[in-house]
């Protein structure tokens, strides 16, 4: 007898978007234990979060996203981002009539293991490093994660003492000292425990560590990625990472394709992408 399915809204936030792999395995994963989604994110989903010096503006921003998965109709609304999960249980709800509830996929997937564990088929004879911070109070995910990780066949997973501020690196971005050690840190780890392997749970960790395989020769995967290829499957690449690596400009230009750069604007690629691409984290 099938299982029922569940049809949920995926809620991804706007900076995932860098991370189009994470977003495709995320939603593998949630087909995986029996529900489906509807993909939402980008600049026209977003919390309030970009505008929270602006009161007016980020309640604006935040007031249209609810009417949105309100007009969708699910009954959930399943959250990847923190800075998202966190505004949509404060102040995207608080202020704004929601006909929808919340929940982080973390949570989701947690719950529903027990319908992982036969699909993990795929043996993943490494040992990893799990990448956590101390800020995203709204759900334990650290645990969930480690615990979904520890289903992988082959698979050794290091869960140090050590979690860094903020709920993901974007949050100590704006603090280069904090990041040096965040990044240090997290380099130190994985040479400590004989790993070239550190896994992320968030996007913008993945965004701001994925050139440790340039600079510290390690690896940096989200466990979405590593959940999706213990089920047998080729995950997505993460092409940013692979642009990020890529060396010099000749060489980021060339695996982003001329075509793809004259969409967003040559001067727009110039000034604002290429800079993000060439910069390695420091420690």
């Amino acid at each position: 007898m099938e299982t029922m399915r569940e049809r949920v809204v995926f809620w991804y936030g706007c900076n995932a978007v860098r991370h189009g792999d994470i977003i495709h395995s995320a939603i593998e994963l949630l087909r995986a234990v029996g529900i489906d989604s509807d993909p939402a994110g980008g600049p026209a989903y977003c919390c309030g979060t970009s505008k929270d010096g602006n009161l007016a503006a980020a309640a604006g921003m935040a007031a249209r996203t609810v009417e949105k998965f309100n007009a969708a109709g699910r009954d959930t609304v399943v959250t990847w981002c923190p800075s998202c999960h966190r505004h949509a249980g404060t102040f995207m709800t608080g202020v704004n009539t929601a006909k929808f509830g919340v929940s982080h996929i973390t949570e989701i997937l947690h719950t529903r293991r027990h319908l992982l564990v036969p699909l993990l088929t795929h043996r993943l004879d490494r040992r990893v490093v799990l990448h956590k911070h101390s800020g995203f109070h709204e759900v334990d995910a650290y645990p969930l994660i480690a615990d979904l990780l520890r289903l992988i066949p082959g698979l050794e997973l290091v869960v140090t003492d050590y979690s860094a501020p903020g709920h993901m690196c974007s949050a100590v971005s704006a603090v280069p000292a904090a990041l040096k050690d965040v990044v240090r840190r997290s380099a130190e780890l994985c040479r400590a425990h004989d790993s070239d392997t550190l896994v992320t749970a968030f996007h913008s960790c993945q965004r701001l560590l994925c050139g440790l395989a340039t600079t510290d020769g390690i690896k940096v995967v989200n466990y979405v990625n590593l959940l999706v290829e213990a089920m047998g499957m080729k995950p997505p690449a993460d092409e940013y990472a692979e642009w990020k690596n890529a060396g010099s400009e000749a060489a980021i230009r060339e695996k982003i394709g001329e075509e793809r750069i004259a969409k967003i604007g040559a001067e727009f690629f110039a000034q604002q992408v290429l800079p993000e691409l060439r910069k390695l984290p420091e420690k």
